[in-house]
């Protein structure tokens, strides 16, 4: 089995996905009283999140010399 390099930006993005699909589900559930607003403009939030993580991880590999 070829193992793969860690990419912190996949984790990062995926677990901010998930919490935003959990407050969906919160509110559609009737728990959490958050406007859709709130939680759709989170949306590029993660993306730009996952960006600068993915930025950072090249940064380092590029210092570090790895490929």
């Amino acid at each position: 089995m070829n193992r793969h390099r860690f990419e912190p930006a996949r984790l990062v993005l995926g677990l901010a996905l998930l919490m935003i699909a959990a407050g969906f589900l919160l509110r559609a559930g009737g728990r959490v009283a958050v406007s859709y607003h709130v939680l759709v403009l989170l949306l590029p939030v993660a993306l730009l999140l996952g960006g600068v993580t993915a930025g950072t991880a090249y940064l380092v590999r590029r210092r570090r010399g790895l490929p």
